[in-house]
């Protein structure tokens, strides 16, 4: 599934991601908030050529899964976000994104995050999505919220203490 929104093409990965994701991913201050947190900078190769087989694999097997996001204009690619089945964790489905630090500030995050909520409850019928920031990352906490996602509590996922946010549909 390829969706278009006004300055991004969102698209299931392929392999030859694979490289560009390891080099978003090897950004410390990428992963600041991220499982692992800004160590996790230095496993950047092995995660992407791990991640993008799953997340790629996620389509098949759940009907949808996060996106590589493409700036239309460039070509560039610019992180993953979407949706993420987690079959281990209640058979939710997560609205995710993690962006380059050149597409910070631009309210990339949030047209992901809208597009992703609108085929959770347009063709997809979910009947809920939800979301996860870490305490201290503030922009990710507004993102979730300017999506509609409402803040219930704190919670261990991910091996981390996060901000977990819900949007029923409605």
């Amino acid at each position: 599934m390829i969706l278009e929104t006004a300055r991004l093409r969102l698209r299931p990965f392929v392999e030859a991601d694979i490289p560009a994701y390891a080099a978003i991913r090897a950004d410390p201050e990428v992963m600041r908030h991220m499982p692992g947190g800004m160590a996790r900078a230095a496993m950047a190769a092995e995660d992407a050529a791990r991640l993008v087989p799953d997340f790629a694999n996620d389509w098949p097997r759940f009907g949808y899964g996060p996106w590589a996001l493409e700036d239309r204009a460039t070509g560039a690619l610019l992180g993953h976000g979407g949706l993420r089945a987690l079959p281990d964790h209640g058979n939710e489905t997560e609205i995710l994104y993690m962006l380059a630090r050149a597409a910070w500030g631009r309210g990339i995050a949030s047209e992901v995050a809208a597009a992703a909520r609108d085929l959770a409850f347009g063709s997809l019928g979910l009947a809920s999505v939800v979301g996860y920031a870490a305490p201290a990352n503030l922009a990710s906490r507004r993102v979730l919220e300017k999506t509609g996602l409402a803040f219930v509590g704190e919670v261990v996922i991910f091996g981390i203490v996060t901000r977990r946010y819900v949007l029923d549909r409605a």
